[in-house]
């Protein structure tokens, strides 16, 4: 039996020249729900993709999200506008996530995609959405959850400091 690899979608900073010119990024989608997206290094912080790929290791390697159908060029392909699903990065001020680079919003049909200002340029911000309107719009990925739940998503593991039940005084 051939060694298959698990659905996974891997971010890189792309320091070996993949990305076209005139772009920021670039993305390998091949059949098997197997995807790299490449950004170019002065575009996209390194932390911002650290949490990508730990949020990716999840969010499809446990299937929430993947791959219909696809081949190499079909996610290069103008968007149809299908509005099958909605996800999308917006930049927010980084006092909002002092603690992350990115953090996610999910109900079932969208995806929304919280990015600490700082991390990524505007310019990656719009060819991500470019991207994201026809991957999920038009359903070459899609969401999969098989129970109709919504269900929790992983988040990068960052000490949470709680009140204490009862006043601390000195």
């Amino acid at each position: 039996m051939p060694d298959e690899q698990a659905p996974s979608i891997v971010y890189h900073l792309d320091f070996a020249g993949r990305i076209p010119k005139g772009q920021v990024i670039h993305v390998d989608d091949r059949p098997g729900g197997q995807a790299d997206v490449y950004f170019h290094p002065l575009h996209v912080r390194e932390p911002l993709v650290w949490e990508l790929n730990w949020l990716s290791l999840n969010h499809v390697g446990l299937g929430y999200w993947r791959q219909r159908s696809t081949n190499e060029e079909q996610v290069h392909e103008d968007a149809e506008n299908l509005g099958i699903a909605e996800s999308a990065w917006k930049i927010v001020p980084r006092s909002k996530m002092p603690d992350r680079h990115i953090f996610f919003v999910e109900n079932k049909g969208t995806c929304l995609w919280l990015i600490r200002s700082g991390s990524c340029t505007v310019t990656v911000q719009n060819e991500m959405n470019s991207m994201l309107l026809r991957a999920a719009g038009d359903g070459l990925w899609e969401q999969s959850w098989d129970d109709g739940q919504e269900h929790p998503i992983a988040r990068p593991c960052v000490p949470l400091v709680a009140p204490p039940l009862v006043p601390i005084s000195v």
